[in-house]
């Protein structure tokens, strides 16, 4: 027991627990740059979807319009 305890007061350790907290908050930085691409992404997303939407409307106008202009010179 004392062996481990003597390992752990030397200065490898002391230096990987520092390598370890730089780490860890770069690792913080990291997740607060990816919330902002969330961000951006969820709102490209959205307007991606209301293009989509209103696509899909117009084509179903115009086959509407074109269903019933056949229709109309049929008669």
């Amino acid at each position: 027991m004392n062996k481990l305890v003597s390992f752990l007061k030397t200065k490898k350790v002391k230096t990987v627990a520092a390598v370890s907290a730089i780490a860890g908050s770069s690792a913080a930085v990291q997740a607060a740059d990816y919330t902002a691409q969330i961000g951006t992404a969820v709102t490209e997303g959205s307007g991606n979807v209301t293009a989509v939407i209103a696509g899909v409307i117009g084509v179903a106008i115009l086959g509407f319009g074109v269903g019933k202009m056949l229709g109309w010179f049929g008669r």
